[in-house]
């Protein structure tokens, strides 16, 4: 159930021979990739008993035509690996194939895609060369008018060398199609290399015919890429055609050809040509979509996109993502075979203006490298978003300008970046410093979300989210950086955990403990998965049913070390993206129409898996659940889909080093109609550097805002104010927002600090408990049965005397009943010394209160550096007053207050049974609470309710 699709628009009308079995391929041929070491070579002549023997069974039945070695011309052993075959019968390719396939001798086969080229006639009878006004390269030579020669080699169907307007700019070539040394056309049908080659370097200044933007600073290396008996529309050896130029001394290579459909043999040329620091442009191809031509969507190539003279997109132009850069490509006047010249249009006219363009900045700064160079082609180029609202992002970098790039490369300002001084995910309330590549002579203008800030500084503190961008000017140079997006982090900090705690005042804290707060380690470096929860998604031909999957990947602190990506999926014969849900139809599906890409949140894209790497089995493979993780073995070419580990075709190394925090992306496709890609699963694990280290803790004033009192795990605050103070700890991880603030509580207590508790006749007439009452190191403890007593500390034997069951009682105590007595003891006091404001001397005073009365402590002692202070007030107050409660009600305390009127600012512990009793009103204020499991009881009524 597969369509095909057309891919160029045709040149001329001619008559030659034609693609019979599948316009996409190149009938009968096949790229054939051995895993065995390569002899070597001198020719491309291939003895099949010495070095294909393998094959020779399949020659009578598959009748292999020839066999030869397309690289054999230079010394790398990958590419001296890959053999291409022909075969006498073309509709049996598919089977040879297959065969081909099993065979463990094979590293890699697939057919060969047949490439064509990129442009459609126009009207010859305009010679006005208005592209070189709009890309101001007259203004370019003026300012730099360039010195040293560089090579730029047109690989094409064929060039006419003689042709006067090119001729001295023209180096010795080859003729790949017919194996000689001349790559002129045979006929007229053969033009569109001419036509090229004079945009990449026409003679100037020669009174004669047009120029070129490469101002005689470029050498054309010609290198014909189609046989004179072929369809002149067809670069049936156009990879042969950039190896052969990269080993024979061009700087750019220039491609005005392609189509869609990803080829691994292709790839490895063009990895070949970048390893030895050339520069390939291809042109973005004359479909008006988005779906990618290769070679200009291959890695390592710089893709170009038409435009008209008004700076909008041609019509026909291909866009994406994948395109680098835009140029003039609509009726452009070039040289023509044979010495006249012609109008055409296509990105194919573009492509060899962007390759004379980076021939002539070369010439310029021939010690700038291929990096650099095409970073300044990039972000010298002008912006095309207002021409294009369609299309923002979509165009490369802009519309290259010529006198930009050279006025730019002479102040040394290839480039205008931003550096982020730490994390660009930061926290509601936090900022982050944004740093501009400084220059002498620089000036600079930020802008945010697209619109102009007053910061003219080479740094710029972001305290939102949004997106940055900087202009860089130095004279005429102005440059204007990518976008740097800074995000907002939402993972945040574990709470630490905190105890509350009691001091006596004037205790230095730091001798005796302090407020603490424990927070769990910042190990936040996974690996974690993440997984998508939401629909099926249909593909089929380029087309989709639903967004693309997607995974939020938050909480992890540092960078990524390792990632992992699963994919589960089926490929179904059935009709279209939206029939996911449909029985399978049982015929053969089409499995190498399958690719896989993964975008990070940061934009950079690789692919997992490139279609034409699965083959078509009888019936389809079912659900299958596809693992990406590095050092895997590869996905076997020519397979069919089956569940597994595997490594991707492109290193998750891309996506290292980054902070992987944000929303990552499955790109799926299927490259042909009909039977779609039904993606059903996506997840993703990731492990980081992000160390098992503590988190750091600070200590604050407020919940929030406040003032910053310390760091660390202990903070030990001040004990000479009497009473509850809270303080706020707080963690934070690095990578992660800081925690919520904690409360933790500390209370500063009297020295001495009187607990009061009732004691009953039976207890108070006990001869121990008389004695006991009588010492000076008295003291107060409770046992497993929760029992209070009283003891001597100073004497290891002494009794212990149980007093009740009743906690300490809290001040006010309401006197409702009269002649009840109280044990008052007054603890904590660092000597035995100790004098109650009635006058009485020791550690504890029995009282029988029948009326109101107060009573409290003094240690005697040396206070210094603190003041002097007496113990806390315990009140006996009248059931008729009014009553103010501020104490803390103890755990397990039963205690009932009265007055006239209460009002409470106090905490009640749990658990506890407390009734608070007014004859007028209870008032509960600011501070008050009760704790979870306490009973509570607040009324109107007085001591005989």
């Amino acid at each position: 159930m597969r369509t095909t699709l057309l891919i160029f628009a045709t040149l001329i009308t001619f008559t030659t021979i034609g693609q019979k079995v599948n316009k996409d391929f190149i009938d009968g041929e096949i790229y054939l990739k051995v895993k065995q070491k390569p002899l070597g070579a001198v020719s491309s002549a291939v003895n099949l008993s010495s070095e294909l023997q393998f094959l020779q069974k399949f020659s009578s039945e598959f009748v292999l035509q020839q066999a030869t070695k397309p690289f054999y011309t230079n010394n790398s052993e990958n590419l001296q690996k890959i053999y291409r075959l022909k075969l006498k019968n073309p509709e049996r390719t598919d089977e040879m194939l297959k065969t081909l396939k099993q065979l463990p001798e094979v590293a890699l086969v697939e057919k060969v895609r047949f490439r064509q080229i990129i442009a459609t006639p126009n009207d010859p009878s305009t010679n006005s060369q208005w592209f070189l006004n709009k890309i101001k390269a007259f203004e370019a030579w003026d300012v730099n008018p360039g010195g040293a020669s560089v090579v730029v080699a047109v690989v094409d169907n064929a060039i006419q060398t003689n042709h006067p307007d090119l001729q001295a700019n023209m180096l010795p070539g080859k003729d790949l199609g017919d194996d000689d040394n001349n790559p002129n056309p045979p006929n007229i049908t053969f033009s569109h290399g001419t036509h090229v080659a004079g945009i990449v370097s026409a003679v100037s200044n020669n009174n004669l015919g047009v120029a070129s933007a490469s101002n005689n600073r470029v050498k054309v290396l010609p290198i014909k890429a189609t046989p004179d008996g072929a369809d002149p529309r067809g670069i049936y050896f156009g990879f042969e055609g950039i190896l052969w130029a990269a080993d024979n001394g061009a700087d750019i290579i220039s491609l005005s050809w392609g189509g869609i459909g990803f080829s691994q043999a292709e790839q490895e040329v063009i990895d070949y040509a970048y390893n030895k620091g050339v520069i390939v442009v291809a042109a973005a191809g004359n479909e008006d979509t988005s779906v990618e031509s290769y070679p200009a969507a291959y890695r390592h190539v710089i893709g170009v996109a038409s435009l008209d003279n008004n700076d909008q997109r041609s019509s026909f132009s291909n866009y994406g993502s994948w395109v680098d850069i835009s140029a003039p490509g609509r009726g452009i006047f070039s040289t023509y075979p044979f010495n006249t010249y012609s109008s055409l249009n296509g990105t194919s006219m573009a492509t060899p203006l962007i390759s004379s363009a980076l021939g002539f900045i070369w010439s310029c700064f021939p010690s700038l490298t291929p990096a650099q160079l095409e970073s300044l082609l990039k972000n010298t180029a002008d912006n095309l978003d207002s021409a294009n609202p369609g299309y923002k992002g979509l165009l490369g970098g802009g519309r290259v300008n010529l006198l930009k790039a050279i006025s730019c490369a002479n102040k040394g300002l290839a480039s205008a970046n931003i550096t982020v001084n730490g994390s660009s995910f930061i926290c509601q309330g936090q900022s982050v410093a944004l740093n501009a590549n400084p220059g002498a002579g620089n000036t600079y203008q930020w802008f945010k979300d697209g619109v102009l800030t007053n910061i003219t500084t080479t740094s710029f503190n972001a305290s939102a989210i949004g997106n940055y961008q900087v202009i860089i000017s130095n004279g005429s140079c102005s440059i204007l950086s990518e976008r740097t997006k800074i995000s907002l982090n939402s993972s945040f900090t574990n709470a630490p955990t905190v105890t509350d705690k009691e001091a006596t005042y004037c205790t230095d804290l730091s001798q005796n403990g302090g407020l603490k707060a424990t927070a769990i380690s910042c190990n936040y470096s996974g690996p974690t998965t993440f997984t998508y929860n939401g629909p099926l998604v249909g593909y089929d031909g380029f087309d989709k049913s639903g967004d693309d999957p997607t995974v939020n990947v938050f909480s992890l602190t540092g960078t990524a070390t390792s990632i992992k990506v699963s994919v589960t999926w089926q490929k179904k014969d059935q009709f279209d993206k939206n029939s996911c849900d449909d029985e399978d139809g049982g015929s053969t599906p089409y499995n190498d129409e399958v690719s896989f890409k993964l975008q990070s949140p940061s934009g950079k894209i690789i692919t997992l898996i490139a279609n034409g790497v699965y083959s078509g089995g009888a019936s389809t493979s079912g659900i299958v659940t596809t693992v990406f993780q590095t050092g895997a073995g590869q996905i076997p070419q020519g397979s069919v889909p089956a569940s597994g580990t595997f490594a991707p075709a492109q290193s998750f190394a891309t996506f290292l080093n980054e902070n992987p925090s944000g929303i990552w992306t499955l790109l799926p496709e299927d490259d042909n109609a009909i039977d779609p890609l039904c993606v059903k699963g996506f997840s993703m694990t990731i492990t980081t550097n992000g160390t098992n280290q503590p988190p750091a803790i600070t200590w604050w004033s407020a919940a929030s805002g406040g003032n910053l009192l310390a760091t660390g795990s202990d903070y030990f605050p001040s004990t000479t104010n009497i009473g509850e103070k809270t303080f706020f700890a707080q963690a934070i991880c690095e990578g992660l927002c800081p925690s919520p603030r904690i409360a933790v509580k500390l209370t500063v207590l009297t020295i001495p600090q009187v607990y009061v508790f009732p004691v009953s006749s039976n207890v108070s007439n006990n001869s121990k408990f008389k004695e006991l009452i009588q010492k000076q190191t008295i003291r107060f403890t409770k046992n497993d049965q929760n029992i209070y007593q009283i003891y001597d500390a100073s004497n290891p034997q002494s009794d212990y005397v149980p007093i009740g069951d009743t906690p300490p009682l809290t001040s006010p105590v309401t006197l409702c009943t009269t002649g009840e007595s109280y044990l008052l003891i007054a603890q904590d006091c660092p000597t035995s010394v100790i004098t109650w404001n009635n006058g009485a001397n020791g550690q504890s005073l029995m009282v029988t209160p029948s009326s109101p009365i107060g009573y409290n402590a003094y240690c005697h002692k040396e206070w210094s550096p603190c003041a002097p202070i007496s113990s806390n007030n315990i009140l006996f107050v009248s059931p008729a007053d009014a009553v103010a409660i501020n104490n803390k009600v103890y755990a397990n305390s039963v205690q009932t207050f009265t007055g006239n009127t209460i009002t409470a600012t106090n905490f009640i512990e749990t658990p506890t049974q407390t009734i608070y009793r007014a004859n007028n009103s209870v008032i509960l204020g600011a501070g008050f609470s009760v704790s979870a499991n306490s009973v509570f009881t607040a009324r109107i009524g007085g001591c005989g309710d």
